[in-house]
């Protein structure tokens, strides 16, 4: 049986991680359950899942968790997280935003297997996090659909000889907008993905293209490349998560409904695969498209790849940067366009500098500050 942590147990990822391990009780155990403020949700997965230690980011919302079993320790505050990596197999990240870079590196120096849904610790830390599991022995185990679907590709082996990956983007609520039509739209509008259902924020930025950004960079740091051999593609229909050409022209190509308990479940078993319900896709009467990222019309791609091509702190620039603007435009305090003038303004502000630990914290409270000079809010 496999013993299973969840670190950000009430997010979407979360919530369809533990659909599948309800699916396999006699496989999967749940030693820790980590959430950041929902503490009612958490306190119901508690008691059902009845974990040995709980997790509760937000310490003011404690008094919301009224009951839960004996064996479960409950820890609250800024670095409780840390106490899920206690027993068990495997940890999933799954907390949203820079905020995974702490218990991911926690992780993997103490020699814990990773399944990876937080693609910020990769891109403002990935050289560390990569080069430290790799001193450990540990593995990190892709669970963003197109990671995933490129380690299938490569046949479950990151190290595996490749001539490019192909990264596919369904563009999001306003990929058939142009800039005009785009300019005025509130965040309301940018949560209708067409395709997928995720968090708030990682919707947001599939909208912007930074997604797609941060997964070119993502890639590079999981399968050791660079710039030159990731492409992303527009395919709006989300049926190819992505590709991978090799040297003699061969294109592998991972197919399926869009639907995150794969990647989930594939991260549990490689190269075992269970059935976790996903309906099968029919692909008569079906058509692929693909197309170019515009980056006129979504300047957020283009500002993640420059950050890469800067290297050392910029990525983190660019993460915190994004993530303080899309907060912003999610309560209606900017616009759409202001979340690629907010990353661009962060990003001239920083000079190269090579990055530790301790300066990613630095530069991603003062990005975030940046951000809000640039509004004055």
């Amino acid at each position: 049986m496999k013993r299973i942590a969840i670190l950000g147990s009430t997010g979407s990822i979360g919530r369809q991680a533990l659909e599948v391990i309800e699916k396999y009780p006699d496989r999967f155990k749940v030693t820790a359950l980590a959430a950041g403020s929902n503490a009612k949700l958490l306190e119901k997965q508690i008691n059902k899942f009845r974990p040995e230690v709980a997790c509760l980011y937000d310490s003011e919302k404690i008094s919301l968790v009224r009951e839960i079993p004996k064996e479960t320790t409950l820890y609250t505050g800024e670095n409780s997280s840390l106490h899920a990596f206690e027993n068990c197999d495997l940890a999933l990240i799954a907390i949203s935003g820079f905020a995974g870079l702490k218990p991911t590196l926690y992780a993997v120096k103490n020699g814990i297997d990773v399944a990876l849904a937080n693609k910020e610790a990769l891109v403002v830390g990935g050289e560390m996090v990569i080069k430290t599991a790799e001193e450990k022995g540990v593995n990190i185990i892709p669970v963003d659909s197109e990671h995933s679907a490129i380690f299938q590709c490569l046949g479950f082996d990151r190290k595996k000889n490749f001539k490019k990956i192909l990264i596919t983007a369904s563009g999001g609520a306003f990929r058939n907008l142009t800039r005009e039509q785009i300019s005025p739209l509130k965040a309301s509008e940018a949560l209708k993905h067409p395709n997928w259902n995720m968090g708030k924020k990682i919707t947001i930025d599939c909208a912007t293209l930074m997604n797609k950004g941060l997964e070119v960079i993502e890639a590079c740091r999981l399968f050791g490349v660079g710039l030159d051999k990731v492409r992303a593609l527009m395919h709006p229909e989300s049926i190819i998560h992505s590709m991978v050409e090799f040297d003699d022209g061969a294109i592998m190509a991972q197919m399926g409904y869009p639907s995150m308990k794969v990647p989930i479940a594939l991260a549990f078993t490689y190269p075992e695969r269970l059935n976790v319900g996903v309906e099968s896709l029919d692909l008569v009467g079906r058509s692929l498209n693909f197309a170019e990222i515009d980056g006129e019309t979504f300047p957020c791609f283009g500002l993640a790849l420059k950050s890469y091509e800067i290297g050392g702190i910029h990525p983190c620039v660019l993460s915190a940067a994004n993530e303080e603007a899309v907060s912003l435009y999610l309560r209606d305090k900017i616009g759409f366009y202001g979340i690629s003038d907010a990353v661009e303004y962060a990003l001239g502000k920083f000079n190269k500098a090579e990055v530790d630990e301790k300066s990613l914290y630095e530069v991603d409270f003062e990005a975030r500050r940046l951000v809000k000079e640039r509004f004055d809010i």
